[in-house]
């Protein structure tokens, strides 16, 4: 490669920059992305409305449904993400190392108002990854049940993983701010390294307890 056509390569920057990957167009009303794709932007009321109807009509089948949607989400998400990003790195998302992954994830979150996601290693020994996202709009509002809601990340949050590893990983909620948390809190593992943290999300234990035990 002689040293003009260096030059002239594209040199990435943040794929998700605000002014860069999110256009407006002020006359017709519409937000789009770097590729043209319409945008979105989903009222707290109409999430919460989602929430109210589907506990209407299927009652405790609720967060199997919305675990259902957030796998199918994640499912096109991830499929989307793969082509855009390997166009613009110009090489295929298996070859971006596990530093540039986690930035284009946590980006991704941010720039499309999903909340501020951050990963922690620090359960790797158990083979566990502890996921936490602050201002998440994915929460059902005072869930009556005293459990973790965010349904639709569990199954976004499953999949994502499960593609990105190859591993048919699970993902358990242990945190949720409809509790009064800072944050949700997801750990993402094997199933069998998830059956004891199930179990105690379902005796009522709190994440501070939980994370505990797992550093013991």
């Amino acid at each position: 490669m002689n040293l003009d056509t260096l030059l002239n390569q594209p040199v990435p920057t943040d794929y998700f920059a605000p002014g860069a990957y999110v256009q407006g167009d002020a006359e017709l009303g519409t937000l789009s992305n770097r590729r043209g794709n319409r945008l979105l932007a989903i009222p707290e009321h109409l999430v919460q409305g989602i929430y109210r109807s589907l506990e209407q009509e299927v009652g405790k089948a609720t967060p199997l449904v919305l675990q259902s949607c957030g796998r199918h989400w994640g499912q096109h998400l991830f499929a989307r993400l793969s082509e855009e990003l390997a166009e613009y790195y110009g090489k295929p998302l298996a070859e971006l190392t596990m530093q540039e992954l986690v930035y284009c994830l946590i980006r991704c979150w941010q720039v499309h108002g999903w909340g501020q996601l951050h990963l922690d290693w620090s359960y790797s020994q158990r083979g566990l990854i502890l996921v936490q996202n602050q201002n998440s709009p994915w929460v059902q509002p005072q869930s009556g049940s005293g459990q973790p809601s965010a349904y639709v990340e569990v199954g976004l949050l499953e999949v994502l993983f499960r593609q990105l590893t190859g591993r048919e990983v699970q993902c358990v909620q242990i945190a949720c701010i409809s509790q009064g948390q800072g944050s949700n809190q997801f750990l993402i593992g094997l199933p069998e390294q998830l059956q004891p943290v199930m179990d105690w999300v379902q005796s009522g234990m709190d994440a501070a307890t939980i994370l505990q035990r797992l550093r013991n």
